[in-house]
């Protein structure tokens, strides 16, 4: 029992002492060096908790065992209550590609939908671009479907998931849910576990945030038209538009595993039409899959056709910023085989 109990100490030790030293290097507050340095310590004074377990009487002479288990749990309690003290805000100097939030009108007519911040950004490489923030007019009688795109850019599993709602008209609005990156921040997935990004809905052109991660990026890109009633795509559009209202209001923190571009997607639509949860929520890549099985995705063709058909790389390849393509020819080319 003596052994099972000090194995269970070491355990959690060693995941509290790693949760620590992950928080102080994801937020790095005295700076990069003297961070480095906080957690060098705490590396050796873990180890000297570890240690201790074994041998209680090691380092009596300068603190007890129990000692040392006080000092290294008020440690990890301090560094818990940071991490709940933090506050999501707006008010930060923010990457120019997140630096706006969309806001919305319907007119007194009831159909005729305007949007603020609208990006439609230039790009010609990852980091140069020319910005452009645009109010659109969406007129929601012409509302007609909404497709789903998944951009893979580090494996199967995990995707960029966004939304597309097309009017027969032939405008189409992207939604895209996104980490909020303030300047010169990169995006890491630990940081999405330490409250290190805010969330923020992109309303975008689809030249824009889908050409861009098609042949800018160069990542793989699928859309997939979704079989949905007009009522519950208005809803959901709406829903989008809703919750990017309440984050201007009441910012939240991005999170990688449950609130995320994929999980806020699900909880949308689950809000509208009822769909059982499946661990394909949590591995985004695999989210294509998941709605041709609860027949989102028309079942007429298979998967694997759907995915050929939906695969965008191999249609917009010729195009680049020595031969460009506008916004409508593009939006009408990703969906060439529909």
């Amino acid at each position: 029992m003596q052994l099972l109990w000090g194995i269970i100490k070491f355990i959690v030790i060693i995941l509290s002492s790693l949760w620590v030293g992950v928080f102080v290097w994801t937020h790095q507050p005295l700076g990069r060096y003297v961070s480095l340095a906080l957690i060098s310590v705490w590396v050796f004074f873990t180890l000297a908790v570890l240690v201790s377990i074994i041998k209680p009487t090691l380092f009596s002479s300068l603190l007890s065992h129990q000692s040392l288990l006080l000092i290294f749990f008020a440690v990890v309690a301090i560094a818990i209550a940071c991490f709940f003290s933090m506050s999501a805000s707006n008010e930060r100097d923010w990457n120019p590609e997140v630096a706006q939030m969309l806001d919305y009108r319907l007119d007194s007519d009831g159909n005729t939908l305007t949007i603020s911040n609208v990006r439609n950004f230039d790009w010609q490489d990852k980091t140069h671009f020319q910005p452009r923030w645009e109010t659109r007019q969406y007129d929601l009688a012409k509302l007609q479907t909404v497709d789903f795109i998944a951009s893979y850019w580090m494996g199967d599993a995990i995707a960029h998931t966004l939304v597309s709602f097309g009017f027969s008209d032939g405008k189409q609005l992207a939604l895209s849910i996104e980490i909020r990156k303030e300047v010169n921040e990169q995006f890491s997935t630990l940081g999405g576990f330490f409250r290190k990004f805010e969330l923020v809905i992109i309303a975008a052109d689809e030249k824009d945030i889908i050409y861009t991660r098609s042949n800018i990026r160069h990542e793989d890109v699928y859309i997939y038209p979704i079989n949905m009633p007009k009522d519950h795509i208005q809803a959901l559009l709406f829903a989008y538009l809703a919750k990017a209202k309440s984050l201007k209001t009441q910012p939240t923190w991005y999170n990688s595993l449950v609130n995320n571009c994929t999980t806020a997607i699900y909880e949308l639509i689950d809000d509208i039409q009822p769909l059982p949860f499946d661990y394909r929520i949590l591995l985004s890549g695999y989210i294509p899959s998941y709605l041709y099985d609860q027949q989102l995705i028309d079942n007429r063709y298979s998967l694997q056709q759907w995915q050929q058909r939906a695969h965008i790389n191999p249609k917009s390849k010729p195009y680049s910023v020595n031969h460009p393509i506008s916004a409508a020819d593009y939006s009408q080319l990703i969906r060439t085989d529909f």
